[in-house]
Formats: C-alpha cells, sequence, structure tokens
C-alpha cells in the first residue's frame, strides 16, 4: 500500500510538472485555449492511458487476448487447414481411380498366358501392356450365346474409339475350344464381327492354365459319339485389365453393350467411382470358378 501511494504521489507530482511547463508555454504563446483545466484534462488522459498499458504488463492482469488463447486460436486454425486439405486429396485420388482398388474381396483374376494368335504368332499378356484389354473367352461353335456376346464386344468396342481412339483398349478372344479353333478358324469366325479383335488359341494346357488364371467355368456336353460332337457350358462375362495387365473389372450379360462401354472409358480416363462397378451384372450361373 505505501508503494502504490509512493508511485501515486511520484507519478502525479512528474504529471503536475508537466501540467505547470504547459502552462506556461501556453501563456507564453499569447494566451493559446491551453487552460490550466485543459492541460489537467490531458493529463488524466495520458494517466489513463498509461494505466491501460500497466494493466497489461506481465503479471498485472489478462486482457482479453492471452498467449493460451493464440495458442489454441492457431491448433483450431491447423486443424481445419489438415482437414480440408485431407478431403482435397481424397477426392483427387478419386477423381484419378482408374480401377478397383486391390483389397480384401477382389477377385484374384488374370495372370501370365501364352497363346498364338490367327496368324500363328506367339502371344503373352506383355504383347499388349500399354493398353486396356478387354477379353472374353468363348468358342466358334457356339450357337447362340458367345454370337450374342460379340455383337455386344463391338458395340462397346465401337463406342470405346469413337471417343477415346483406336490407341486405348486391345479386345481378346480366347477360345475354351482349343481341339476345334485353330488358327485359320479363328480367323475366319472373327471376321465376322470386328476387324481389331484378336483371337488366341493354343494347345489344351495352354488354355486351361488361361482359364484358371481368368476363373473361367467350362464343361463339355458330348452330343454324340464323334470327337467333335459337343458344346460347352461356360461363363459369359467380359474382362477388363488396366494398360499394366492388373484386373480391373468384369460385365456380366445383365449389362447391356452401352452400360459396359460407358463403364469402360470410366476406367480408362480415369473418372470411375465406387458405383462404376456393378454387382448385379452376373447372373447366378457366371460366378467366379475359384478352384
Amino acid at each position: 500500500r505505501n508503494m502504490a501511494a509512493s508511485l501515486w504521489g511520484g507519478g502525479r507530482r512528474a504529471l503536475g510538472g508537466q501540467a505547470s511547463s504547459m502552462s506556461i508555454l501556453a501563456r507564453r504563446e499569447g494566451g493559446l485555449a491551453l487552460s490550466r483545466r485543459a492541460a489537467y484534462g490531458q493529463i488524466r488522459q495520458l494517466w489513463g492511458n498509461w494505466k491501460w498499458k500497466e494493466a497489461r504488463m506481465p503479471g498485472q492482469g489478462r486482457g482479453p487476448m492471452t498467449w493460451i488463447s493464440v495458442g489454441l486460436v492457431g491448433v483450431v486454425f491447423s486443424g481445419s487447414v489438415w482437414w480440408w486439405t485431407s478431403e482435397q486429396n481424397e477426392a483427387i485420388k478419386k477423381r484419378q481411380q482408374t480401377k478397383l482398388d486391390p483389397g480384401f474381396g477382389k477377385p484374384d483374376i488374370g495372370g501370365p498366358f501364352e497363346l498364338i494368335d490367327v496368324n500363328g504368332k506367339k502371344r503373352t499378356e506383355k504383347d499388349f501392356l500399354g493398353k486396356y484389354m478387354l477379353i472374353y473367352f468363348g468358342f466358334t461353335y457356339c450357337p447362340d450365346i458367345c454370337p450374342n456376346e460379340l455383337m455386344r464386344m463391338a458395340q462397346i468396342i465401337t463406342s470405346v474409339e469413337k471417343d477415346l481412339g483406336k490407341d486405348k483398349m486391345q479386345p481378346l478372344f480366347i477360345t475354351i475350344d482349343p481341339e476345334r479353333d485353330g488358327p485359320k478358324q479363328l480367323k475366319t469366325y472373327l471376321e465376322d464381327w470386328h476387324p481389331r479383335m484378336i483371337g488366341l488359341t493354343g494347345t489344351p494346357e495352354q488354355i486351361a492354365k488361361a482359364c484358371k488364371a481368368y476363373r473361367v467355368y467350362a464343361s463339355k456336353s458330348m452330343l454324340g459319339s464323334g470327337p467333335g460332337e459337343y458344346l460347352i457350358d461356360h461363363s459369359i462375362m467380359f474382362y477388363l485389365m488396366d494398360d499394366k495387365g492388373n484386373f480391373v473389372d468384369y460385365f456380366g450379360k445383365a449389362l447391356s453393350g452401352e452400360d459396359i462401354a460407358v463403364a469402360v472409358k470410366k476406367y480408362i480416363t480415369g473418372t470411375a467411382d465406387d458405383k462404376t462397378h456393378r454387382d448385379d451384372s452376373l447372373s447366378s450361373k457366371d460366378a467366379f470358378v475359384v478352384k
């Protein structure tokens, strides 16, 4: 208390001296409107400002803004920036997604194969890297299913080529009947559908290996006693592989050619999302073979 009184008295004496000097100055300047009362008014204003600053000095009280509140504002701001950045990055990833993400529940489809084309040239999956592959497994003696599917395949090829050009996707027809579908037979058969379809065949062992890699169901149904008197019951779907040979999606017969073409173009252009894949495109008969 004594210290406060001393400070108060000293402050008033100092400020009083300043006021006296100001009054003398006012009188010397020829009666400027700076009377003692006005001077003391200014002194009280100066004293109030000094007391306000004193209240902001460390240990003399807290104002509305403290280091703690500044820190909290910084934390909230940083968290908001982090959240916004994360949301933007996630949106970019979804826009750039071109295939179903690898993960739990994704079918293990695809792999290396070694077959021959309609000209007898050896072909492997590496020959088609750099392009998406649209693959269908069937056979040339198929009475109705395969012709219908190849009509859809031709429609898909035409639509993709129209919007994206010819260098984005390579369609492949792989026979499941190597005993009857040699290179010459495949060439004649595929000429009726689309000129860009590449037909592939091979030995029974090579075809069996490719069918296993792509989880294709195929089973002979004998019609007579002759070696060629049979049909083949098989799964009906298209497989889409990306430009690195990885599985992207499958399309069953429940989808139209245009539906498949739209999905394929989304995958190729990187605009596919979670709704692009259709679980309902397969019937119960078209389930994957897991053996």
